[in-house]
């Protein structure tokens, strides 16, 4: 029966690069969010085209921003001085050396918010860090539970939902943080009006949201399993119904965490 379980509940199989792997989940969640790792991906080289086709464009949107704030001062009459003229064409020197270099600097925030991630990794580590979700499942069955492999397949089919689904949330604030990569010039060009700015701070308070979504992911990741894990002790004073219950219960908490992860980073640095 143990075999069947390991048949129906263990998965291994690798995309873009990344080892997925249901025998060391946290380590598996832990490659797809620690920086370091999604920039050995084999996508990740996609950020870095679109933004070198994009650079051209944002510095012409640059010029145009910046001819159109310049002819706004200049009919401010009143206004207009040679200090004010100055500080524009320092502005669009400023803002063309970071289009330029947005990916580098992007880079920077990103490294910033994985140094959170790792201190808090580092912290949090724990004895279920190498979970295994079928040995799990195996243990947290009561006796008797299975007279046969129906029950199993019945509880598969919404678990590994679940799963597939979390896997997914998290492939997505991957390829999130390559298009925050990828079109990290445009918001920059924008600054160049007076209007515009307030846009591109918020887009790069987006883009450190994105990173620090990394953290709660693997603080939910930790609670997931060490609930998976505490099921096994329950097994004496439940029944199997309980123990559907409990198992669906989990996967649904786990789901529901990540998703609402990317709203809570960007309530956090006040991205939204």
């Amino acid at each position: 029966m143990d075999g069947i379980i390991r048949l129906l509940y263990s998965f291994k199989f690798t995309v873009f690069g990344i080892d997925i792997d249901s025998g060391n989940l946290i380590d598996t969640i832990e490659k797809l969010t620690n920086f370091s790792s999604v920039k050995g991906i084999n996508i990740w080289s996609i950020g870095k085209t679109v933004n070198d086709v994009i650079v051209p464009i944002a510095l012409s949107l640059l010029i145009l921003f910046f001819m159109i704030n310049l002819i706004k001062k200049s009919m401010e009459v009143e206004r207009i001085s040679w200090e004010r003229v100055v500080m524009a064409f320092v502005s669009f020197l400023l803002l063309k050396y970071f289009i330029q270099h947005g990916y580098d600097f992007l880079s920077s925030i990103m490294n910033i918010t994985n140094d959170i991630f790792v201190s808090i990794t580092h912290a949090i580590g724990n004895s279920n860090s190498s979970i295994n979700i079928a040995d799990t499942l195996i243990d947290a069955v009561p006796d008797g539970f299975v007279d046969s492999i129906m029950t199993y397949r019945i509880v598969f089919i919404p678990f590994m939902t679940t799963i597939v689904q979390i896997l997914t949330q998290i492939f997505l604030r991957v390829v999130k943080l390559i298009l925050c990569f990828a079109f990290a010039p445009i918001p920059i060009a924008l600054a160049a009006d007076d209007e515009g700015r307030g846009k591109a701070i918020q887009y790069f308070l987006f883009s450190a949201s994105v990173g620090l979504e990394a953290v709660i992911i693997y603080l939910a990741t930790n609670i997931y399993s060490i609930g998976l894990a505490g099921l096994s002790s329950t097994v004496g004073s439940t029944n199997a119904i309980s123990t559907i219950v409990a198992m669906l219960f989990l996967n649904g908490m786990y789901l529901a965490v990540i998703q609402y992860a990317s709203q809570f980073a960007e309530k956090l640095t006040g991205g939204h």
